[in-house]
């Protein structure tokens, strides 16, 4: 798993073998797990939440808006090394 960064106790991260789904990012801490799709434009959709209280939430999302060059970058850098495209999430929502 790549962890990308931690911010408000919880961990930013994907697995590399999620790399054949279009971009996406997990936040989590003990059994709290959410999913976000993650646009080329930098834009993101919930995917799920689990056990997140809404102030939680909000607190990712802002986080992963304020953190996403770093998400994108990180992203890409595993695809080039595993020699595969980046494929953006591109389902309106």
């Amino acid at each position: 798993m790549s962890t990308i960064f931690h911010l408000f106790g919880f961990r930013f991260f994907y697995r590399m073998f999620d790399l054949s789904e279009p971009c996406h990012i997990h936040a989590g801490s003990g059994r709290k797990l959410c999913k976000y799709w993650i646009r080329a434009d930098g834009t993101f959709v919930q995917a799920f939440a689990y056990y997140f209280t809404k102030s939680e939430i909000r607190k990712i999302e802002k986080a992963l808006g304020e953190n996403m060059t770093a998400i994108k970058a990180s992203y890409e850098d595993d695809c080039k090394r595993a020699g595969i495209r980046p494929n953006y999430y591109q389902k309106e929502g």
